[in-house]
């Protein structure tokens, strides 16, 4: 046990490095807490002995991780300094560096302390969440395929903090959906794969690569670097804060006290279907996240049947009944009708509410290769 590697991180230290100040310092904050503190990069996004497993041989995979950052750490650092000395005009440098590691970053991903604790949910072994990360991640023709899709059928962009005020979670990279596709049994409607997705790949507390499908906010534009005002940065950290389910980190205390005044917690959940007396199909969830506050509400709207009884015999030029003193047409309108057209799904079928994933409607493409669920568990009765 001497040549073990303590203090393991899940975000590896050659992202940290990039929003750190010149002590190595950096601000990490215990999101449910609500509690900001200034520790070391060493001592920060990381667990006592996160990755060992008695079916695997001390320090293997830490090692192996160590010898992917090896490489990754100054690719990620030939990228920055790829933007920091751009011009203006085409970006194609930048995207077909970025896009020759995107499979790495994947990696990165899923070994991520978020991705762990959903690898975790509802099991009473912690070595079993090992198993399902190292099943993950060493199948490499599915990581490949995933790379593919992102990199064919996703626009691309840089967005930029003048500021350095960008945040970063314990999921690494962050996902948000930029519209409702469906209520899935097996995903959350910002699975990468899925048609309205942003996908947020953090370079630096400067800099995220963006890749996305759909509406997503004005200030981005496709094949650019994008300088974001401290409004919208405040915008891209609120979805970062969200992706979050124990920790994010920053270069200043600020961004991350302002990120914090947006995040709400949601754990992981669990999704059971089936007959009685018959197979229960199952699956853990990620947590839902949206981009536009409309869609959230009518998230809400389809998840919690109260908030859909509250909107009965509404007018148009009434005041909407959230407490927002708006009117109805103003306010909540656009949602309630969000949540009508998913709902109808299901009710013109008499089906439980849980949609499995239609290609040629959900994803990017027909031929797209979809982020598998967190992991599926089947219990006969």
């Amino acid at each position: 046990m001497s040549n073990i590697t303590i203090n393991q991180h899940y975000i590896p230290q050659c992202i940290l490095a990039n929003f750190c100040n010149s002590k190595a310092q950096i601000y990490e904050c215990l999101v449910n807490r609500e509690k900001i503190y200034q520790t070391h990069m060493k001592n920060s996004m990381m667990y006592r002995y996160t990755y060992e497993h008695s079916f695997f041989e001390v320090n293997k995979i830490e090692k192996w991780f160590s010898r992917i950052e090896d490489y990754a750490g100054p690719a990620i650092k030939r990228i920055i300094g790829l933007i920091e000395n751009h011009d203006r005009g085409d970006i194609g440098s930048i995207q077909d560096l970025l896009n020759r590691y995107l499979t790495t970053f994947l990696v990165f991903y899923y070994r991520s302390g978020a991705l762990l604790l959903e690898y975790s949910f509802g099991r009473n072994s912690r070595e079993d969440c090992i198993l399902i990360m190292t099943n993950k991640i060493m199948n490499s023709k599915y990581l490949r395929a995933l790379s593919k899709t992102i990199i064919r059928y996703y626009n691309f962009a840089i967005i930029k903090s003048s500021s350095g005020n960008f945040i970063l979670s314990d999921q690494y990279l962050s996902t948000t959906a930029l519209s409702i596709k469906n209520r899935f049994f097996y995903i959350s409607n910002r699975h990468m794969g899925l048609k309205n997705t942003m996908i947020l790949i953090p370079l630096s507390k400067n800099y995220y690569a963006v890749y996305y499908h759909g509406d997503v906010p004005s200030y981005i534009f496709p094949n650019t670097i994008n300088v974001l005002n401290d409004s919208q940065v405040s915008d891209i950290n609120r979805v970062i804060i969200n992706n979050a389910y124990n920790k994010a980190i920053s270069y200043n205390r600020d961004a991350l006290e302002d990120a914090l005044t947006h995040f709400e917690y949601e754990s992981p959940s669990e999704i059971l279907a089936g007959s009685d007396g018959g197979p229960h199909f199952g699956a853990t969830l990620k947590k839902e996240m949206f981009f536009y506050n409309r869609d959230q509400k009518a998230w809400e709207i389809i998840t919690f049947a109260n908030n859909w009884k509250m909107y009965d015999d509404v007018g148009r030029n009434d005041q909407c009944p959230c407490g927002s003193e708006k009117k109805f047409k103003k306010c909540c309108l656009d949602a309630l009708e969000i949540a009508g057209r998913i709902i109808a799904r299901f009710a013109a079928v008499q089906a439980f509410p849980f949609a499995m994933v239609n290609m040629a409607r959900d994803a990017v493409s027909i031929n797209a290769t979809i982020e598998l669920p967190v992991e599926e568990f089947y219990n006969s009765q």
